[in-house]
């Protein structure tokens, strides 16, 4: 596997991490000099996770060098990582389970969803449900899904893609009435994913698309913010009811790891009245 791009992102994220982290934070004593960068200096990282500065400087650098298990968890409690960033972290240094598969080495042929899946995401009448693929786009989804997100079987790869719709579909910023807090989560859980693979073309061609046609998104992309969370809450603009807030609920499918469904149902409040 080509691990140049990984390599990269490793060092942009310490860089990140770094710089956010106050020396106070850190558990050092207050500077009464002018600090000419924000957060951390690299050789306060490098003495507080107890590797020398030229290692760490090599890993900002983004160079091909192998990182140890205690190198790294040092690193996660230098910084103060949470969970999903401690283990972006780990994923980026190639750190990750030796079955999980890469998406490169996948083939390239068109995602199909198997007849039983199909059966339970149509049954699914009353509440919004969509399959997406590999490349986050959605593959296959429910009556009330289209109604509600507008999918088109005529849109091509990108026009159904989560990430493209969000920041490039105008119609997404008048769907979600908390657009930028749902776009900023959901570029930080894709993130999550690319980190594993971001030697994955496809990644990369959709997320250089992305930074040239959406000012939010190439604003956002670099602060590389992770999250993981498969539910949540969502409020929706519905085309008959108003705005209604929704849960969700993210599966993976057993018969494809990177394949997911998504059920959108409402939220307890929705009819308590």
């Amino acid at each position: 596997m080509n691990s140049n791009s990984r390599h990269k992102e490793l060092g942009d994220f310490l860089k990140t991490r770094r710089q956010r982290l106050t020396p106070l934070e850190a558990g050092l004593p207050a500077d009464s000099t002018h600090r000419r960068i924000s957060g951390l200096r690299r050789e306060e990282v490098a003495a507080l996770s107890g590797v020398s500065l030229a290692w760490y400087t090599y890993m900002e650098q983004g160079r091909p060098i192998r990182v140890s298990d205690q190198v790294l968890e040092s690193l996660a409690r230098t910084l103060k990582l949470d969970k999903d960033e401690r283990a972006y972290l780990y994923e980026l240094a190639g750190q990750w389970l030796p079955d999980d598969a890469s998406l490169e080495s996948a083939a390239e042929d068109e995602q199909r969803v198997s007849p039983a899946v199909r059966l339970i995401l149509h049954e699914i009448e009353r509440y919004p449900a969509y399959i997406t693929g590999k490349k986050w786009s959605v593959i296959d989804w429910n009556r009330a899904a289209g109604d509600l997100f507008g999918f088109e079987h005529s849109e091509d790869e990108y026009e159904l893609n989560l990430l493209w719709r969000m920041f490039v579909n105008p119609k997404y910023r008048r769907l979600f009435p908390d657009w930028p807090s749902v776009a900023r989560a959901l570029l930080a859980q894709f993130r999550s994913y690319y980190g594993k693979h971001s030697d994955y073309t496809w990644y990369r061609r959709l997320v250089a698309r992305l930074c040239s046609e959406s000012e939010e998104f190439a604003a956002w992309w670099p602060e590389h913010n992770v999250y993981r969370l498969t539910e949540g809450f969502k409020r929706v603009l519905h085309p008959t009811e108003g705005i209604v807030p929704y849960d969700y609920n993210c599966l993976v499918l057993a018969e494809d790891p990177y394949s997911m469904l998504t059920v959108f149902t409402p939220h307890p409040s929705v009819g308590s009245e």
